[in-house]
Parts: structure tokens; sequence; C-alpha cells
């Protein structure tokens, strides 16, 4: 997700301003695809962090799972409620504050990557 993540981040989002306004809702509508890759795998990342909680605590554990949690209650509190209003009235505005607010999970999908790495090694 961190890879994604990045893509989003720095190619994605800032195409969204490229569509014209009045192609953007269909466009927003066809990209709800993307759903059919992001929810899966951010399923098994919370899968997978809460049976790394279960299995044996260390505190780069509850890192990676507070890590985790930012990045739900990011998406679900700033990137999803943006998407549902570019879909009913696209403005640069609301992408930009998509593409500000999605700094948060970039940030944190990055800084697990690197969490996660050390647990690898340890």
């Amino acid at each position: 997700m961190c890879g994604l993540c990045w893509f989003v981040q720095i190619v994605h989002y800032p195409l969204f301003k490229e569509i014209p306004p009045a192609d953007f809702p269909a466009y927003q509508q066809k990209n709800y695809a993307t759903g059919y890759i992001t929810v899966p795998v951010m399923l098994i990342e919370l899968g997978t962090a809460l049976w790394l909680l279960y299995a044996g605590y260390s505190p780069l554990i509850l890192v990676n799972f507070i890590l985790l949690v930012l990045i739900w209650v990011s998406t679900f509190t700033l990137q999803v409620p943006a998407h549902l209003k570019l879909q009913k009235t696209p403005s640069h505005a609301v992408m930009n504050r998509l593409i500000y607010s999605n700094w948060i999970r970039t940030i944190c999908w990055s800084a697990r990557m690197v969490v996660l790495g050390f647990l690898v090694i340890k």
C-alpha cells in the first residue's frame, strides 16, 4: 500500500485537476473501481496488524498498529468525504484538500513500511 499511496499522491490525485468539471462526476464514478484493489488490501493489513498484536507485543508492533489506525481514521474522515463531495460538486478546492490531506496516509504508510522492515529483520 505504501507504493500505491505514493502513486496516488504524486500522480493520480493531481491529475484530477486536468479533468473538466463537467466530466468529473462520471470519471469519479469509474474511479471507484480502485476500491476493488484497495479495500481488500487494507482489510488484510488490518487483519495482520491485529494478528501481530495478538501474537506478541513489542513497541514496534504497537507503533505499526497506531499508524494503521491513523490511516483508517484519515481515510474515513478526510479522503472518503472528499471523494463523495467531488462526485457531487467537483472543485479544485476540494481536490486540493484531498491531495493535502492524503499526505497523512502517505507518511503513515511510509512509516509503516520502515517499522515493518525493522520487525522483519529483528
